[in-house]
């Protein structure tokens, strides 16, 4: 008997922009890669000029989680620890070009 497995995947999104519509289509672009993505409320990030955050969960198998780390970046950093990867759009190729920052957190869903 194979298994196949589950991963929760948490998202922390920071976008160049404080127009809503420009997000939105940020939230878009995620769901075509996982369509079941739920999304935080967006807020303005505190700490950036300028830029709306939001934060994004679902549950994925081991192919959307190995799609989603192929194309939401093109040079991810890594923790060794964990399963935690984070990029800064001003010095890598983000899936769209007004991500300024993410960070994906896999963790393994405990499968009976």
């Amino acid at each position: 008997m194979s298994s196949t497995l589950h991963y929760k995947v948490s998202l922390h999104v920071v976008v160049s922009s404080l127009d809503e519509t420009t997000v939105q289509i940020v939230q878009d672009q995620l769901k075509t890669f996982v369509p079941d993505f739920s999304f935080s409320p967006m807020r303005e990030q505190p700490s950036l000029q300028d830029c709306i955050e939001f934060y994004a969960s679902a549950d994925v198998n081991e192919e959307q989680r190995q799609l989603l780390i192929d194309v939401l970046d093109n040079d991810w950093d890594k923790d060794e620890d964990d399963d935690t990867y984070w990029a800064y759009g001003f010095n890598t190729k983000m899936f769209n070009p007004l991500v300024y920052y993410m960070q994906l957190d896999f963790q393994k869903l405990h499968t009976k």
